[in-house]
């Protein structure tokens, strides 16, 4: 028998933990290196691989069985990163090539320790409350920021008097997108979740701050169609989550005046914070609308489109957004829509025309589609709607009378923040390394592998009883 000691179990768990704390915080905590950050997340990423490794040689196994309702996307990730290796044979640029795919294992991993090491609805509470604690942390912070310009090293705007908050993060879009990703935790937690006034209370308070601090970032993506487009969900889903007794007039009334005064209180708290820049931006937020609806015309040769109307939207982000993806999929379909290979988009999109100096896509949805062709892309998206059914299945108290509070919620919850990224995406630059994300995914293969095992027990014990 080896002599390694063995990490038990509540370590590795502790590790998890800490790697999903310091993953959502992003690259703000670590240890500066000559020419490299040691982030926090990347060193308790490598401890807890070390401990899982040190489990395997001495058990010679691993314990994964319980992921076994999820095969398919464990499978399609171990495809999709060797498609990106071997993409690595045709970029233009192959440090770029290799960054990428490091990130894209890294993050893969991160996503499948959600339902590797969440086994158990009393696993789904913990990490829950984990997740709880550390967008509190965030928003709180964006909320301080906003206030006294106190901005951490990792924001674009550290060492500048701006009130545009950032919270743990570089730019004030990937704080937005984080905020419209977790925000749909905290409105059906209101409900759906048994906890006590005073906890229900502090939650109420995070997601109004969680509000306030959204609408200060000025991201229109995401305070103006992914905010609308997760309500709206969040409605539909509604009526089939929660039981029918439960919908009465006073449950009801509550609800609406409970969001009432939170639309009041934020409504207070951003005319007070709002920078007149950001006031004037949220302003032109239907201008978007306008300038997507210009016509799309692309010139080949590098020349910058001439003849354009004067952007509604009071800027030009929209037409830029709108260059980098007609750019793009002209680098798509020159690839024989087999993509660009991992991380290349950026070196193609040097000097290409109307970008105005921009080489990420700015949309995660391309950026999968260009960089990796069409055959990935139908597949990463063909799953993600499947996921999508799937967590519709377990938060339907129709398809599914029997599972715990816990995963009902988690599985609602899921559904409306994937459903609102559609938008959300579309705002960070690149979602590649963007952990909020990816740690939603890997939260809702969490619920949905513990969830579907729960419904299978519940099987068995009624037709043996």
């Amino acid at each position: 028998m080896s002599t390694l000691p063995l990490p038990r179990q509540q370590k590795l768990n502790m590790l998890f933990n800490l790697m999903v704390i310091f993953a959502v915080l992003g690259p703000t905590l670590g240890i500066p290196m000559p020419g490299f950050k040691m982030t926090f997340f990347r060193l308790a990423f490598i401890l807890l691989a070390a401990g899982l490794i040190l489990r395997w040689v001495n058990q010679q196994r691993l314990e994964s069985f319980h992921m076994y309702p999820i095969r398919w996307y464990t499978g399609f990730f171990a495809f999709w990163v060797t498609y990106a290796v071997l993409s690595l044979t045709w970029v233009v640029n192959m440090g770029m090539g290799i960054k990428y795919v490091v990130f894209l294992f890294t993050m893969l991993l991160l996503c499948l320790s959600f339902p590797f090491f969440v086994k158990s609805e009393k696993n789904l509470e913990q990490t829950s409350q984990v997740l709880f604690g550390v967008f509190s942390l965030i928003v709180v912070y964006g909320l301080i920021e906003a206030v006294t310009f106190w901005h951490l090293p990792s924001s674009r705007y550290f060492g500048k008097d701006s009130g545009d908050p950032t919270s743990f993060f570089s730019n004030q879009n990937d704080f937005a997108t984080a905020i419209t990703l977790g925000l749909p935790f905290l409105a059906t937690a209101m409900y759906m979740i048994p906890m006590r006034r005073k906890l229900r209370t502090t939650v109420y308070i995070i997601g109004v701050i969680a509000l306030c601090c959204l609408f200060v970032t000025g991201s229109r993506s995401n305070s103006g169609f992914a905010l609308p487009l997760a309500f709206f969900t969040w409605l539909a889903i509604l009526p089939f989550s929660v039981k029918r007794e439960d919908l009465n007039r006073k449950n009801v009334t509550k609800g609406i005046v409970l969001v009432l005064v939170a639309a009041v209180i934020t409504v207070g708290l951003t005319s007070t914070l709002l920078s007149d820049k950001t006031r004037s931006k949220l302003g032109t937020t239907l201008g978007v609308i306008h300038d997507l609806r210009q016509p799309w015309n692309f010139q080949e040769g590098g020349q910058q489109p001439q003849g354009e109307e004067e952007p509604a939207s009071g800027d030009k982000s929209i037409a830029i957004r709108k260059y980098l993806i007609m750019n793009g999929l002209h680098f798509l379909r020159n690839s024989h829509y087999m993509g660009v290979g991992a991380g290349n988009i950026e070196a193609l999109m040097k000097g290409a025309p109307g970008v105005e100096g921009k080489t990420n896509m700015h949309n995660w949805w391309a950026e999968v589609l260009v960089n990796f062709g069409v055959p990935i892309f139908v597949m990463y998206m063909g799953l993600y709607f499947w996921l999508l059914y799937r967590l519709w299945r377990l938060a339907s108290l129709k398809r599914s009378p029997q599972i715990s509070p816990w995963i009902r919620w988690g599985a609602a919850a899921s559904f409306i923040s994937l459903i609102g990224y559609f938008f959300g995406g579309m705002s960070p630059s690149t979602a590649i390394h963007f952990t909020p994300m990816w740690v939603v995914y890997g939260f809702a293969l969490a619920v949905v592998a513990t969830g579907e095992r729960e419904i299978g027990r519940n099987r068995e014990e009624s037709s043996t009883a």
